[in-house]
Parts: C-alpha cells; sequence; structure tokens
C-alpha cells in the first residue's frame, strides 16, 4: 500500500469524481495496469497523467516526485506522436522498455495519446496493455472513446474528465490577477489550460485578433485572403517557438534528446494553435448566430459584440450557426497534416460564398473599421 501525505492534485481545478478515483489508487496501491483517460481538450487530462504518473513511480519520495513532474525521471516517459499518429516503431519501443525493470522508481509509467495510435501501433501495444511485465502502467489520453480502438479501449479502465464550468474557471483567473477573467474562461470553453493561455499569453490574443480578421474578410479577393491566412500561420508559428523556448528553458544546459523534446513541443503548440484558429472561428460564427437571434448574452467573445453585431446586420440572411457547424471538415484535414495555408484558405473562400450566398442584398464592398 502507499501511503499519500502530500495532495498531488491540489490545484487542478474540477473533476472532482476523476481525481477521487486516482486519488483512491494512490492511496490503497490499488492500480489498474492501463488507464484511458478522455475528455475534451484542454480540460487537465495530461497534467492528471503527469502528476498521477510522477506520484506512481515515486512513491513517498518527494524529491523523486519532483523530477518525475519536471522530466526527469528516467521511469515516467511520455510518448509524443511523430506528426499526425503514434508509430509502430515508437510502440515497439515502449513495449520494449515497458518489459524492463524500473531504473529507480517503484513503477514505470507510459503516458501515450491513444487516439493517434494507427491499427498497427494500436495491434503493438495490446499483449503488453492486457499483460504487462512488472510493475508497468499505461496511461491513455483521448478526446473520447470513440476515437479509441476497441481493442484497445477494452484493456484500460476509462476515466472520464469533462469541461471545467466557466465560473470556475473565471474565479481562479480572477485569483491570479487576471485582467479580463470573465473573456478569458469564455473563450477557454471549459479548459483551464487554455483559458491560461487567453489570459496571460501575448501569442494566443495576436493569433485571436488574426482570426478576427480573417474571419469576417468576406469582400477581400484571393491575395488578400492569403495575406489573413499568411497572418494566423504566422501567429501559431510565434505560438509554437514560445512554447519551444519554455521546454528548453527547463534544462541549463539541453543534450540532443532535451532538444529533440523541446522541438517536437513546439511543433505541437503550433499545430495546437492552428487548430484553434479553427476553433476561434467556429466560435465567431456562432458568436454571431446567437446575436441574430437576440440572445447577445450568450456571446463568447464578449469584448467584440458591437462589432459582431455590425457584421450580422451587413449580411442579413447569413447563415451563421451553418457556417460554424461547416469547419468540421477544415477541423479533419488539419487532423490529416494538410497544408494549414491550403486548409485555411479552401475553408475562408467556402465561408465567403456560403455567407454571401445567403445575403444576395448585403453589400461586398468595404468592411467596417477595425476588420
Amino acid at each position: 500500500m502507499m501511503a499519500r501525505e502530500r495532495d498531488t492534485f491540489e490545484g487542478v481545478l474540477g473533476n472532482e469524481t476523476a481525481l477521487t478515483l486516482l486519488g483512491r489508487a494512490l492511496r490503497t496501491g490499488e492500480v489498474s495496469q492501463a488507464y484511458l483517460f478522455h475528455g475534451p481538450p484542454g480540460v487537465g487530462k495530461r497534467t492528471v497523467a503527469v502528476r498521477f504518473g510522477a506520484a506512481l513511480v515515486a512513491g513517498d519520495d518527494a524529491a523523486a516526485e519532483d523530477r518525475a513532474l519536471r522530466g526527469l525521471h528516467p521511469d515516467l516517459t511520455e510518448v509524443l506522436p511523430a506528426g499526425a499518429f503514434t508509430t509502430i516503431g515508437q510502440v515497439r519501443e515502449v513495449v520494449r522498455l515497458a518489459a524492463s525493470r524500473p531504473f529507480e522508481g517503484l513503477r514505470r509509467v507510459f503516458i501515450l495519446q491513444a487516439d493517434t495510435l494507427n491499427v498497427q501501433a494500436a495491434n503493438a501495444l495490446l499483449k503488453t496493455l492486457e499483460e504487462p511485465e512488472g510493475e508497468t502502467v499505461f496511461v491513455l489520453l483521448a478526446t473520447s472513446r470513440e476515437g479509441v480502438l476497441p481493442t484497445v479501449l477494452s484493456r484500460a479502465q476509462a476515466v472520464r474528465f469533462n469541461p471545467v464550468p466557466t465560473s470556475v474557471v473565471a474565479e481562479f483567473l480572477e485569483d491570479r490577477g487576471a485582467e479580463n477573467p470573465g473573456l478569458a474562461a469564455e473563450l477557454g470553453r471549459g479548459s483551464v489550460g487554455l483559458s491560461l493561455r487567453y489570459a496571460e499569453d501575448p501569442e494566443f490574443g495576436e493569433l485571436r485578433e488574426a482570426v478576427f480578421r480573417a474571419g469576417f474578410a468576406f469582400s477581400e479577393d484571393f491575395e488578400g485572403r492569403h495575406e489573413v491566412v499568411g497572418e494566423i500561420v504566422g501567429r501559431a508559428e510565434a505560438v509554437g517557438a514560445a512554447r519551444e523556448r519554455e521546454a528548453l528553458a527547463r534544462f541549463e544546459e539541453p543534450d540532443r534528446r532535451a532538444k529533440d523534446g523541446a522541438k517536437r513541443a513546439g511543433r505541437a503548440a503550433r499545430d495546437g494553435a492552428l487548430r484553434e484558429s479553427l476553433e476561434l472561428l467556429a466560435l465567431l460564427y456562432r458568436d454571431a448566430a446567437v446575436v441574430e437571434a437576440g440572445a447577445e448574452d450568450l456571446v463568447a467573445n464578449t469584448d467584440r459584440v458591437a462589432e459582431v453585431r455590425d457584421y450580422v446586420d451587413r449580411y442579413p440572411g447569413a447563415d451563421w450557426a451553418g457556417t460554424a457547424r461547416s469547419l468540421g471538415e477544415a477541423r479533419a484535414a488539419l487532423a490529416y497534416n494538410v497544408s494549414p495555408e491550403a486548409t485555411l484558405e479552401v475553408t475562408l473562400s467556402r465561408i465567403r460564398r456560403k455567407i454571401l450566398a445567403r445575403s444576395p442584398g448585403s453589400s461586398t464592398s468595404g468592411s467596417p473599421a477595425g476588420a
């Protein structure tokens, strides 16, 4: 039995049911061989996985747990996808390591993104998930159970993570001294991490501004849309570069492994920012729909209500809600490594046609100030 005197999940907001279950496992030592943490992006799955894994490998050794939390413990391994997928080569290396004894900890813990495993990689992992050797624990992360192969799903204990209530996030941000906690909480859409980025990271603020300019660029020609798309991609690249610098800053003298890890983290942050640009577009058009419906109190972009209303008045009859829903195809294209520039340009072109087709009496010349 592992006696736990420290609160492993202190400061984690929401998802009390999941945290209670995992805390009980740490206290009693009754730990499953594999877990599946599933839920929307940014609701704490990875944070909890790292803390849970650090506690598992360290036991009651506070110094070892601290090293694990900083990514410096050899028995806690997070496997990041090589691009869109976790490869069979990466999984085979995990299987090889899982068959050996821990280097120094009580257990070995591997954190993988389950919805990035293709069929071959998942099959390579199945036997180890079913019959892990020694004290190995797998923590698999996924945005939904549906995105995980049934054979993997059946071998793991599912733990659901839900969006954190906006009011809870806003209170947390206010306690941190955020300038506009309510807005950041709305933009985060139940994700504490994303809300923090909007509250404290100027790069995300600039990404949002670029998306606003692109999202309402209905009067722009191809060159104009190409320019605003380039701005979005540039802002995403800046987010990735900042994340890479953050990762490197954890090491006084980063070695090759640390540098490679920082580059992967940077690419993941860039890709995440590109995906977020599509979510911001959808949120923008959703706001236009609720403004048109006379429900301005439901707008997420609370600081831009007048601007959104101006565009709703400019394009009467536009299918704003349908436009928001239509962004699913663009999300899928990004997931399969289609060029982000091409994806965004095609998406904005389709949106322009969709909006203008439903508002034939609207003017297409010029745009409101600040667009």
